[in-house]
């Protein structure tokens, strides 16, 4: 019976082990359907949030696409209702002129200068008189010269230049001629009466002076007048060679002084030449080096020649960006004249001047002077000047000199000299 019992309980041992088995694994399937449902649904709801956001960033550019053109579209409408405006605002008021140019339109550049000063000295030598004294007075006025100058483009190819200057009751034209530009070789053409380039000094006029009077040397070599005359020149930038800048004139003129070179005969021609070279030795220096020639002849006959030649230095400095305030500017010439005549004659001459800017408005300058008269090298002259500059604005100069002479031929000079230049209009010259 017991043994009956106890199989009976093993047997229902057995069977709930069984069904307890079953059991456990239903739930573990039933578990693992489940999460791999969430995962199904997490990947598909994922899905759709990317794609929403795709569309929604999609419409964010549709919308500012949209903006901007809107923007464009209310600016291009304004634009427009502003030119109709205009249109028609010109439409009412435009006025209507003929196909010709406006008279204004080809009016030249004119301008006025006049120079006036004091002068007062010791000496009552003819020699001592300045070019515009008439005759001797100690601590008198004078009127040096009232320039007229008229400038114009002629057309794109060429220019024309006047200068009539009114000294006294004389009237002269010192210089007119006119320019032809860029042609082959880099070159221009001058024709007409002009002033020869020379030296340093030579194409001045007597107002752009860095001193009120010129050089003794240039005096007495070339006259008051300098060396000028009617003929053609022709000016070449040269290929960059030696120097940073090589630039050639050539020149021929008909014309004289009397001094050096005859104004008589049939031929009397004078041949100019200079070779400027120009040097950048650094950002606030520059150097010039030139060299000159001239020749001609001296005797109405046309028998002899004078040859002079000349030899320039000058040295500039200018500080960037205080070049209205500071600088300094030196000059040195060296001239040489061979004179044929029954008896060759050979002399020289030379001067050296050095300017001082010492504020915007005031320049102080100083030359000293020493030349051997051309026809008679035994006589001579030496001197010097020194000159307080003062720009009351560009278009007036009050200048204040005094000036020595002294001579082994004649009675030295110590001369003051109260100086007044100015200008109406655009006063212009060729760059010197």
């Amino acid at each position: 019976m017991k043994s009956y019992t106890c199989s009976i309980w093993l047997v229902s041992l057995l069977i709930s082990g069984v069904l307890f088995g079953q059991g456990q694994g239903q739930r573990h399937r039933t578990r693992t359907t489940a999460l791999d449902q969430f995962d199904s649904l997490r990947t598909t709801q994922n899905r759709e949030m990317r794609r929403l956001r795709q569309r929604l960033e999609a419409l964010e550019k549709v919308r500012e696409k949209k903006g901007k053109e809107s923007k464009i579209q209310a600016l291009l409408e304004k634009a427009k209702s502003m030119s109709e405006q205009k249109k028609k605002t010109d439409s009412e008021t435009r006025k209507f002129h003929g196909g010709l140019r406006q008279q204004s339109a080809l009016n030249p550049n004119i301008s006025i200068g006049g120079e006036f000063y004091f002068s007062a000295g010791k000496s009552e030598s003819d020699l001592n008189r300045l070019p515009s004294e008439t005759e001797w007075g100690t601590g008198q006025l004078f009127m040096r010269e009232v320039e007229l100058g008229v400038e114009s483009a002629l057309d794109p190819f060429s220019r024309g230049k006047v200068f009539i200057g009114f000294d006294g009751d004389a009237v002269s034209v010192e210089e007119a001629y006119i320019t032809w530009l860029n042609f082959p070789l880099s070159t221009n053409l001058k024709l007409g009466k002009f002033k020869n380039q020379f030296g340093q000094l030579n194409r001045y006029h007597n107002h752009a002076l860095p001193q009120f009077d010129r050089p003794r040397v240039l005096v007495q070599f070339f006259g008051n007048e300098q060396l000028h005359g009617i003929g053609l020149s022709g000016n070449i930038l040269l290929p960059r060679l030696w120097a940073d800048v090589n630039e050639l004139d050539l020149e021929v003129i008909s014309g004289g002084n009397s001094i050096s070179f005859t104004n008589e005969g049939e031929h009397n021609l004078i041949y100019v030449t200079r070779l400027k070279n120009y040097y950048d030795l650094n950002r606030s220096t520059y150097l010039e080096i030139g060299f000159s020639g001239v020749t001609g002849h001296n005797d109405p006959a046309e028998m002899n020649r004078t040859w002079i030649g000349s030899t320039d230095i000058t040295v500039k400095w200018q500080p960037p960006g205080r070049s209205k305030y500071k600088g300094v500017e030196w000059r040195t010439e060296f001239l040489y004249s061979a004179r044929d005549t029954s008896a060759a004659v050979n002399a020289w001459g030379a001067f050296s001047s050095l300017q001082i800017r010492l504020g915007a408005r005031t320049l102080m300058s100083v030359r000293a002077d020493y030349t051997q008269l051309p026809w008679d090298n035994t006589l001579w002259e030496r001197g010097g000047a020194l000159a307080l500059d003062y720009w009351q604005s560009e278009f007036v100069l009050i200048r204040f000199q005094y000036t020595m002479v002294d001579r082994n031929f004649n009675e030295s000079d110590h001369r003051f000299i109260l100086h007044t230049c100015w200008a109406m209009g655009p006063h212009k010259h060729d760059a010197y």
